[in-house]
């Protein structure tokens, strides 16, 4: 047969009798989506046009909104009330209102709403409208449950136990039966329900006849049951009659899909199985029902047939029945006189359009004429042939079909359902697997709206292959939106055991349910980091744009608001355990998240659809998910979805959903138990009780009616019993992903290997000089570690070849510093406050740069290392290849120019100092002061040696004058050897210097060598001199023949010998060792004439050609033996930085020396005790007004010292403690005696404010003491000792010195304030702060701090306060004192025990003055020592920690206990 060209035409040629072209939809959702659909396929299909149809929809306020997808396909709406279905879809008159409105050729009526209600069939007939379904009669007859059982057993159907046993009816001329019995078959009251179930017994169900869809029926095991179970399905099917049916165990819900005309024909088209229910809700429908055999099931067929054949039913339907698989017997359970959900099943199994069927039965074509009934039977579509539909066989499906239902449901909360908006749903079709949808992009579940939005179905050749084709579609699903499904947990199910072999039953999914024994597969540590990683960008981001916000309204960000964008504190729950990290933002799109002492890093870049790629290690995921009232939902694609409950009030009851109120379950005030339901709620047409997971008094703060959503508050309770309440528990131990990280003690080192090898150590450093943090995973070297590493790191530099990267590196870095502050540092001068109105970009960019200015403070620590870094590397390339970048001197440049204000101070004037010193290179400044040399008069030469004029500063470095003692020209030479010699006795008193050029002298020297001899007396000696002589040779040749002959002066005593030997090729491996071995026998041999000398010292310098020049030291004290601990330094400085009186006690390993500083480790003699003394000499001249800020310059270059070798192999797993020693040899002009107190209080204040400032840096690199010596400008000048430690909370004591006049070495210490005399024992053996190093290593080896260690961070603390509300010298004397409380006998007195202490309880009594209170408030403040019997506790703890609670409550005072401690003390453990 030709393709019909119209609609008319089909009718006409396929025996119809009208012809239905304009369609109410009188549905919405699936229902409405799939009609359209399907007859839009048919008509294109079989006329060509899918126009000739015209589909009219009903659209409620809330699908408009929701923006439903079949509002999209209709031709077009007719807007309707919104709320429930009564107010619409399921509301009769206004459909047939409507109808005749828009003047509809028929009504189709989908399921659910009023598909079932017979008066719009009887409606619509008296209108002359077509309904295509059941006529209203037999609708009433076999649509009605209970009149559908009541005709089944009538008819000798097997009907399963139910409360109208035995009662039959012959159905009437209308269609329906006598209400006699029907009456009968109903309960009427809860009370007659009850006595029905003990006569049929438990378990039961109770059905409303009216219901479907799983709303209007409960399972019910006893009468409590029962009885809840009648007031929801009276509640929601409203007048519907209701009846009771025995819960038959054990059987499958098999059904038969019938399709009858109007000329009494009636057609089987297959069935299927749908006995994957919860709550009697289908979840997998599948086609055709393997589990019964093909006869038995063919009987079913027909007794469905016949019975519907002898109503004269008419349209689709479905008889569903019972199968019991043992016994293979059908039950009759209900007629359904509509089309079903899961109707798309039997068009994949028999290919026949259901939905276009029943458009073309309502047109009146016979069921033996459509094209697709008949390819069901395998006969040709454009015949007429008869078929006999009771005997005729059709062609059996050689596919299988299963389907899966897509619910807004929660199938981590027994599927309650969601409502909520879906921002997009991403499905991709295949050939064995397909769907459809209800909503489009940007739609949304309301809460009057069906739970299903969508269907899946997968095919293939047997049900095996459907299931796994169904398995790869679910995976395969994406929604994105507020609201929940279970499309993970279906993928889980399907693959369950009993699904694969096909062995479930009616109540297999309610089990698994209620068992929780099907679970999304997936790595829990996995998931939580992830979530962690969402909830830390959802900050981020947040905070961005309400900064933004803020900014294009006028509004700068507050600081705090800022520091949001570069940390922020994640919390998570999951199994009663609290997760607490700790989110640093590193970069951009970079973040290390730490929880305990587990460190993870991960690159985060957010997608277009909104979705996550996070990173971390060689791991990947798509991460989604968004913030809700109940909590954060989290999905990562190819695991699973989580939500992460909000840590709530237990005295809370909140909604779990959104939906309304029903009503309350118990009276206000009423006692509830714990998992007692107390409130009802309705949502998606179904009522949910609600529990209360503890047990109280419930009160009610909501009436019945009222609109909730999920998160809200419905009642609160008044806890029975606090004690019983589930605690939410800490995380403790190690987190660990599923993809192993690094231990944790090789993080660091492999943190470190990573940036080097990656060559990002430039990149981390500009991202903290843009506002971001380091990582934790630094450890404590932290980013001035890193910023260590750029000259320091193997293959990134401290080769000439490697520095040159270094420099690149470091002028990106300079840059980018100067990018993120040239703006605001335009502004100082008067335009701080215009930032926002001066800025010329956008608010994106001024963020950025708000971001990078607000950590300036950082941001100018890390250059002003990164200079320093960059000046000592430099210091040991000069004369290489090593050449200065361009944009590095432009960078300089630049910074030199900024503004001495705003904090660019420090770093300004590191900037000129370099420029004077890199804008100098070698070679021209060598031809410079080779001149200076020539012009200089030999009387100006102490002069021009101790000039300090900054452009001249580093011409007349040793390492530079050590060049010109092989100049060809003499007078240079001589010179060049005087101003080495004055350079090096620098500090001393040098009281004449001269040639030797008698001849004894000279004749026996090399040739080519020059003598000098001078006077001296060290620092502070007056009235005795010693003699100095130096041999300056040309080149080792010269000194090999110094062996053989060289005769000394003939003075009787020369203290210092000097061997300066020029030109001698840089030295490595075996030819070093062979110099040092010559060197050591040269003065072997002359052991017998120094000590007729009376000498103290020889020293030999190698002028190393290209390199600076190295000393080797040899003293009569180390019985002229070499000694490697002063290789590398000058002559003098050990003794000024008073290394060998540290050597009595300490064990040296030397770290760093450079030509004013020594960096060493220290071990004392007993090797309990270590180390680090960072000790250094000064020239410069220092005043009263500059102590301060020399002394804060000078600690900050030692502590980038120090920290430059914290991860040194020498310290590696070591804790030693941390002393700094800073010599300043010119005496402090215009100063006496009576300026010691001033010079103490000086002292103490720019150490207090370098601690307060730096405190975390102090504690990290674990200093303990720093030193400070100076001279008193008298006449000779005094020597003054400054000391501050931590264990006296940095205050400062002043020690006046007395030296040897012979050696001008100290011999005792008197203090200034108390006169007591300290010896060299008491002042260079720190026993008692060693002692406490020892401890403080002891604590932080297991995590904690030190307890003696946190007065002083109280005392910084209280500091840091005073410094934000007025200057140093203004903060109050006084401002923090700790008296230390310890037990003795009964009673608390005060005993400062500084460390001393052998109870694990330490007490004190603090007064702290502060801005707010000048006059001070006192606390007590308690802690555990740790480092006491392993920081367990007994009865003295117990007391002693009693006796000061007391004591802070006697005086009303706040008491503070700083908690760490093993437990109570059971054994005698004294380790």
């Amino acid at each position: 047969m030709a393709l019909a060209t119209s609609l008319e035409e089909y009718v006409g040629a396929h025996g119809g009798r009208r012809v239905l072209r304009r369609i109410l939809i009188a549905n919405n959702g699936m229902a409405a989506t799939k009609a359209i659909l399907s007859m839009r396929q048919w008509a294109f299909n079989e006329l060509g046009s899918s126009g000739e149809l015209e589909f009219i929809a009903m659209a409620s306020k809330d699908d408009l909104e929701a923006n439903a997808e079949f509002i999209r396909l209709a031709d077009s709406y007719v807007e309707v009330p919104p709320g429930k279905n009564v107010n619409n879809y399921a509301n009769v008159p206004l459909i047939v209102e409507i109808a005749k409105q828009k003047a509809v050729d028929c009504v189709w009526p989908g399921w659910g709403h009023a598909s079932e209600k017979p008066e719009l069939p009887k409606a619509c007939a008296e209108a002359g409208i077509v309904f295509l379904g059941p006529t209203a009669p037999v609708m009433h007859a076999l649509g009605d449950k209970i009149a559908s059982t009541i005709l089944a057993q009538s008819s000798k159907v097997p009907c399963i136990p139910w409360n109208g046993e035995g009662i039959t009816a012959e159905i009437q001329s209308d269609g329906s039966i006598p209400e006699e019995p029907f009456k009968r078959a109903c309960l009427q009251s809860y009370e007659e329900a009850k006595a029905c179930a003990k006569r049929i017994g438990y378990p039961v169900v109770l059905k409303a006849s009216e219901g479907g869809g799983g709303k209007g029926i409960r399972k019910c095991a006893n009468d409590e049951e029962l009885k809840v179970g009648w007031e929801q399905v009276t509640a929601e099917v409203v007048g519907s009659p209701i009846f009771m049916m025995q819960l038959c165990t054990g059987a499958r819900h098999l059904e038969v899909q019938l399709v009858g005309d109007e000329y009494g024909n009636c057609v089987a088209l297959i069935g299927r199985d749908c006995s994957t229910q919860r709550r009697f809700q289908k979840i997998f429908e599948e086609g055709p029902p393997t589990i019964a055999d093909k006869d038995d099931f063919r009987e079913a067929e027909k007794a469905a047939q016949r019975l519907a054949m002898s109503v004269g039913y008419r349209g689709a339907g479905t008889v569903e029945y019972l199968y019991k698989p043992e016994t293979k017997g059908f039950y009759f359970l209900e007629l359904n006189p509509r089309l079903q959900v899961e109707h798309p099943v039997t068009e994949g199994i028999t290919g026949v359009n259901v939905p276009a069927l029943q458009l073309q039965i309502g047109m009146g074509v016979p069921l033996e004429r459509v094209p697709d009934i008949r390819r069901f039977y395998g006969l040709d579509p454009a015949e007429a042939t008869k078929i006999n539909f009771l005997d005729d066989k059709y062609l059996y499906p050689t596919t299988h079909v299963i389907a899966a239902r897509v619910t807004a449901e929660n199938p981590d909360d027994a599927f309650r359902p969601t409502s909520g908006k879906i921002e997009r749903v991403r499905f991709q079709s295949s050939p064995s697997a397909w769907g459809y949808f209800s909503i489009g992009a940007n739609g949304g579940i309301h809460e009057f709206a069906d739970s299903q939005f969508g269907h899946i179905f997968a095919s293939g050749p047997t049900r095996e292959h459907a299931r796994k084709a169904l398995q790869l579609a679910l995976k395969n699903i994406s929604i994105v939106g507020e609201i929940r499904n279970p499309t993970e947990y279906l993928v889980e199910l399907a693959d369950t055991e009993e699904f694969r072999n096909n062995t479930i039953d009616t109540a297999w999914l309610d089990r698994l349910i209620a068992e929780k024994s099907v679970k999304m597969k997936f790595h829990a540590q996995d998931m939580i980091f992830y979530a962690a990683c969402l909830r830390a960008h959802l900050t981020v981001k947040a905070q961005t744009a309400k900064i933004l916000d803020g900014i294009k309204r006028g509004h700068l960000p507050l600081q705090s608001d800022l520091r949001l964008l570069q940390a922020v504190q994640v919390d998570l729950a999951h199994d009663s355990i609290k997760y607490n990290w700790q989110v640093s933002r590193t970069g951009h799109d970079s973040f290390a998240l730490t929880i305990g002492q587990t460190t993870l890093e991960a690159r985060i870049r957010e997608q277009p659809d909104g979705s996550l790629y996070v990173k971390c290690g060689e791991s990947v995921a798509q991460v989604s998910g968004r913030e809700e009232p109940l909590g954060l939902r989290v999905r990562v694609d190819g695991q699973a979805t989580i939500t992460f409950p909000t840590i709530r009030d237990p005295s809370e009851l909140r909604s779990d959903f959104n939906g309304k109120l029903v009503r309350y379950l118990h009276p206000d005030g009423a006692d509830i138990a714990a998992g007692e339901a107390f409130v009802e709620l309705e949502a998606m047409k179904m009522i949910m009780s609600l529990r209360s997971a503890n047990a109280g008094k419930v009160r009610h703060t909501l009436g019945a009616g009222a609109i909730v959503a999920a998160g809200d508050l419905l009642a609160t309770l008044d806890l029975s019993d606090p004690s019983k309440v589930q605690m939410i528990k800490p995380f403790s131990g190690t987190y660990q992903l599923s993809k192993a990280e690094a231990p944790a003690d090789e993080a660091v080192s492999k943190r470190f290997t990573e940036l080097v090898r990656d060559n990002s150590i430039g990149e981390m450093i500009a991202s903290c000089l843009c506002g971001f943090r380091p990582s934790p995973v630094l450890g404590d070297s932290g980013v001035g570690g890193v910023v260590q590493k750029l000259f320091h790191a193997p293959g990134v530099g401290g080769a000439a070849e490697d520095f040159g990267q270094s420099l690149q590196t470091t002028g990106k870095l300079l840059t980018t510093f100067l990018d993120n502050e040239r703006f605001f540092a335009g502004l100082i001068g008067g335009d701080e406050t215009q930032i926002i109105q001066r800025f010329p970009g956008g608010p994106d960019e001024l963020l950025s740069l708000l971001m990078a200015h607000n950590s300036l403070s950082t941001s100018v620590d890390i250059i002003a290392t990164l200079l320093r870094s960059m000046n000592s590397s430099w210091t040991f390339v000069q004369g290489s290849a090593a050449e200065l970048p361009a944009d590095l001197l432009k960078a300089l440049e630049e910074l030199n120019q900024f503004p001495d204000r705003g904090g660019y101070g420090p770093v300004k004037l590191l900037a000129h100092q370099l420029l004077l010193q890199l804008n100098k290179p070698l070679n021209k400044g060598k031809d410079e002061v080779r001149a200076l040399l020539a012009d200089t008069p030999r009387k100006s030469l102490p002069s021009l040696a101790n000039s300090l004029d900054p452009e001249r500063r580093m011409y007349f470095g040793l390492d530079l004058i050590s060049t010109f003692l092989a100049d060809k020209d003499t007078s240079i030479l001589t010179k060049a050897a005087e101003v080495f010699i004055l350079r090096t006795y620098r500090g001393y008193t040098i009281h004449d210097i001269d040639t030797i050029d008698t001849k004894d002298v000279v004749d026996k020297a090399p040739a080519g060598s020059l003598h000098l001899a001078w006077t001296f007396s060290p620092p502070g000696v007056t009235g005795r001199t010693m003699k100095g002589y130096a041999i300056v040779l040309p080149d080792l040749g010269a000194l090999e023949s110094l062996k053989k002959s060289w005769t000394l002066p003939a003075a009787p005593e020369i203290a210092n010998i000097h061997i300066l030997v020029a030109q001698v090729p840089s030295a490595e491996g075996q030819h070093e060792q062979a110099l040092l071995t010559s060197a050591s026998a040269l003065v072997a041999g002359l052991v017998p004439t120094l000590d007729a000398k009376k000498s103290a010292a020889v020293y030999i310098t190698l002028g190393h050609v290209g390199r600076v020049p190295s000393s080797l030291h040899f003293e009569k004290a180390s019985g002229w033996k070499e000694i490697p601990e002063y290789r590398t330094m000058r002559a003098t400085l050990p003794f000024l930085i008073e290394l060998p009186q540290i050597q009595k006690e300490f064990t040296m390993t030397p770290l760093q020396h450079g030509r004013i500083f020594a960096l060493d480790l220290g071990t004392s003699k007993d090797q309990k005790t270590e180390v680090v003394f960072a000790r250094g000499v000064s020239h410069v001249p220092m005043g009263l007004d500059t102590l301060q800020s020399t002394v804060l310059d000078d600690l900050l270059n030692s502590f980038d010292i120090i920290e430059r070798f914290l991860v040194s192999p020498v310290l590696d797993k070591k804790h030693p403690a941390g002393q700094i020693f800073m010599h300043t040899l010119p005496p402090i002009p215009q100063t006496t005696d009576r300026d010691m107190k001033y010079l103490q209080v000086l002292f103490a204040s720019a150490v207090q404010q370098c601690v307060a400032k730096y405190g975390p840096r102090v504690l990290k690199l674990r200093i303990s003491k720093i030193e400070l010596k100076v001279w008193i400008g008298t006449s000779p000048p005094t020597p003054l000792r400054l000391v501050a430690s931590s264990a006296m909370g940095w205050e400062a004591m002043a020690f006046q010195e007395e030296l040897d006049p012979a050696s001008g070495c100290t011999v005792s210490w008197k203090n200034v304030e108390t006169q007591e005399t300290h010896n060299s024992v008491q002042m260079l053996r720190p026993t008692v702060e060693t002692e406490r190093s020892s401890k403080r290593g002891i604590a932080r080896n297991a995590g904690s701090t030190y307890i003696y260690d946190f007065p002083a961070l109280f005392r910084i603390s209280l500091m840091k306060l005073w410094l934000k509300t007025c200057k140093a010298d203004q903060i109050p004397q006084n401002f923090f004192t700790a008296k230390e409380l310890a037990l003795e006998g009964d009673e608390l007195v005060e005993k400062e025990l500084f460390g001393k202490n052998t109870v694990g309880m330490v007490v004190w009594l603090i007064t702290m003055r502060t801005p707010d209170y000048p006059d001070g408030r006192d606390i007590v403040l308690i802690g555990n020592d740790l480092t006491i019997k392993t920081g367990t506790f007994g009865t003295f703890e117990d007391e002693t920690f009693q006796k000061a609670s007391a004591l802070a409550r006697s005086k009303g005072i706040p008491r503070i206990y700083i908690a760490c401690n093993s437990g109570a003390r059971m054994g005698a453990v004294e380790e």
